[in-house]
C-alpha cells in the first residue's frame, strides 16, 4: 500500500520514500509513500525525478501507486522531487474547474457532465444544449469575483453518509471514506485531485470557446499561468500585426477592415485584368495556329509563367473565338477550352485521356480541367 502524501498536502514537492516493490520490471516502482499524483479523475499525472531518474508516468493501481521511470531503480531509500511547474498548473486548472462548475450549477442550473484537462487547455461539458453569450460572460465574471474573494479551499476526509448529509455537489461515487474539497460558501465535491489552498491562488480565469457536443454545451477555459501565457502570445501577435501594418495597436480594429475592403477591391480589379489579358493571350496564340481541314485551330500551349486563374480565364476565353480548341498544360495540371463551333467536347476529351492514361478531372463540353500524366497525346 502506498501512502498518498498529496491527499493532505498538495504543495509537498520534495519527499523521502522507499522503493518497496516493482511492477514487472525495475522501471516500474512502488513506493511506501509518494507525493506524485497519478492520472485519475481526469487530472493528468505528475512528472519529476525519483532517485535521480525521470518519472514519465504515474499509475493508480488501487492501493498501490506505480511510478514509471526512464531507467531502472532498485529497492531502497530514494528522494522524490515533483515538477513544481506542472503540479501548480494542474492545481490551478482543477480548482478553476470546481469553481466554474459550482457557479454554473448555482446560477444557471447547468450540471457538469464531464471534464477534460488538456496539456494546453481544458473543457467542461455541461448537460445543457445551449448557453447564451450573456450567460457565459456572467459565468466568467462570477468566477473572477470568487477568485478575488480569496475563498479558502480545504480538504477533509468524511464518511460518505456524513458527507451527503452535509451536502455534496454530486452524489458520491462510492461508499466509505470520501475526500471532500470545499470552496468556502460555494462548493463541496468529492475529489481526489490536487487543489490550491485559496481561490486567489487560481489566478485569472478565461473562457476560450464554446461548442455543442452530443447535445451538450462544451466550454473551454484557461486558468492561472496558462492565462498569462495566452495573453503574452496574444500581445506578441497584436504587436506583430501592428508592425506589419505600420500602425499603432489601438488602430488595428479600424485599419484591418479597411485593408480587407481594399484587398477585395484589388481582387475584383485583378480578375477583370486577368479576363482582359486572357483574351489577348488566346488571340495571340490562335493567330499562330494552322487551321485543320475543317478550319478548326487546335493548339497545345505549355504554360510556364501563367497563374492557375489566368489559365482558366484563357480556356474560358476560347469560347469567344471562332473554331478554336486550346489545351493549356502546366504539368501535371491541364486546362482545356473550346468554342461551340469547333465540334470538340473538351470534357469528353479529357475523360477519354484519363480513361486511357490515368489522372483525374472533368468538366463541360466548353471547359475542362484536371491532372494527367506527362506525355499524354493530343488528338
Amino acid at each position: 500500500m502506498t501512502l498518498r502524501l498529496y491527499y493532505t498536502n498538495a504543495t509537498l514537492l520534495d519527499f523521502p520514500a522507499t522503493v518497496i516493490d516493482h511492477d514487472g520490471d525495475l522501471t516500474r516502482v512502488v513506493l511506501d509513500q509518494t507525493a506524485f499524483y497519478p492520472t485519475s479523475g481526469g487530472q493528468p499525472h505528475d512528472t519529476g525525478m525519483l532517485g535521480g531518474v525521470p518519472v514519465i508516468d504515474v499509475i493508480d493501481d488501487e492501493e498501490r501507486i506505480i511510478h514509471v521511470l526512464a531507467a531502472p531503480l532498485p529497492l531502497g531509500e530514494v528522494r522524490g522531487v515533483v515538477d513544481a511547474v506542472r503540479r501548480t498548473d494542474h492545481m490551478e486548472q482543477h480548482t478553476a474547474q470546481h469553481l466554474l462548475s459550482a457557479i454554473a450549477a448555482d446560477t444557471f442550473g447547468w450540471e457538469t457532465a464531464s471534464v477534460h484537462f488538456g496539456a494546453e487547455h481544458s473543457t467542461i461539458e455541461f448537460a445543457v444544449a445551449y448557453g447564451s453569450g450573456a450567460q457565459l460572460a456572467e459565468l466568467a465574471s462570477r468566477a473572477q469575483a470568487a477568485v478575488r474573494a480569496a475563498l479558502p479551499v480545504t480538504v477533509t476526509f468524511e464518511a460518505s453518509a456524513d458527507a451527503v448529509a452535509a451536502g455534496l455537489r454530486k452524489a458520491p461515487p462510492r461508499e466509505g471514506e470520501l475526500r471532500v474539497i470545499t470552496i468556502a460558501g460555494l462548493d463541496r465535491s468529492a475529489c481526489g485531485g490536487t487543489h490550491v489552498a485559496s481561490t486567489t491562488e487560481i489566478g485569472p480565469i478565461v473562457l476560450t470557446g464554446v461548442e455543442k457536443v452530443r447535445g451538450h454545451l462544451r466550454v473551454g477555459f484557461l486558468a492561472g499561468g496558462r492565462v498569462l501565457a495566452h495573453l503574452a502570445e496574444r500581445d506578441a501577435l497584436v504587436a506583430a500585426l501592428a508592425r506589419a501594418l505600420s500602425c499603432a495597436e489601438d488602430e488595428l480594429a479600424v485599419l484591418v477592415p479597411k485593408r480587407q475592403e481594399e484587398l477585395q477591391a484589388l481582387r475584383v480589379q485583378l480578375a477583370a485584368l486577368e479576363t482582359e489579358l486572357a483574351g489577348h493571350r488566346v488571340r495571340a496564340l490562335l493567330a499562330a495556329a494552322t487551321p485543320d481541314a475543317d478550319g478548326v485551330r487546335r493548339l497545345v500551349h505549355h504554360a510556364t509563367t501563367e497563374s492557375a486563374t489566368l489559365l482558366k480565364a484563357m480556356a474560358q476565353a476560347v469560347a469567344a473565338e471562332p473554331k478554336a480548341v486550346l489545351i493549356l498544360v502546366s504539368t501535371p495540371s491541364v486546362v482545356l477550352g473550346s468554342s461551340a463551333d469547333s465540334g470538340v467536347d473538351v470534357g469528353a476529351l479529357l475523360k477519354a485521356v484519363i480513361a486511357a492514361h490515368g489522372g483525374k478531372g472533368g468538366g463541360s463540353p466548353r471547359l475542362a480541367q484536371g491532372v494527367v500524366p506527362s506525355g499524354w497525346p493530343m488528338p
